[in-house]
């Protein structure tokens, strides 16, 4: 009778990332790249802040409007990445940030543009032309 040996394989080590402002914008990004295209650019150019385990993101008003419900699974996307229960997502509204309005979905850059050029504006109504949806 043969007796083989059983070779325990190693297992894999998952490298869980220390959170340090460096991870959080790679974490960041990896979270941007899983988002619609419209808030790739949107959440990529963010810069955080970090203080412990608090994450500070600053903010237009308009921007925080734009993200919407998106902060409850950025912050569990954060929390999941660095395997860290208590970190906490903070939305900052910068207010010393002049506020123009900035046109990120293509509805709202067709208004824009309806309401800035008039010669796009009759272009439009000649044509009776509207956005897809």
């Amino acid at each position: 009778m043969a007796i083989e040996s059983i070779e325990e394989k190693p297992r894999e080590v998952q490298h869980i990332p220390i959170l340090t402002i460096e991870s959080l914008v790679t974490a960041n990004s990896q979270f941007a790249e899983k988002q619609k295209v419209s808030l790739i650019s949107l959440i990529k150019l963010l810069v955080p802040k970090l203080e412990q385990h608090l994450v500070i993101i600053s903010l237009t008003k308009q921007q925080e409007e734009f993200i919407g419900e998106l902060k409850i699974e950025w912050q569990a996307f954060l929390r999941q990445y660095f395997n860290d229960k208590s970190i906490v997502l903070q939305i900052q509204i910068d207010e010393t940030v002049e506020t123009k309005r900035q046109a990120y979905t293509p509805s709202e850059q067709f208004q824009e543009m309806l309401d800035s050029n008039e010669n796009f504006r009759k272009f439009v109504q000649k044509f009776k032309l509207k956005l897809k949806q």
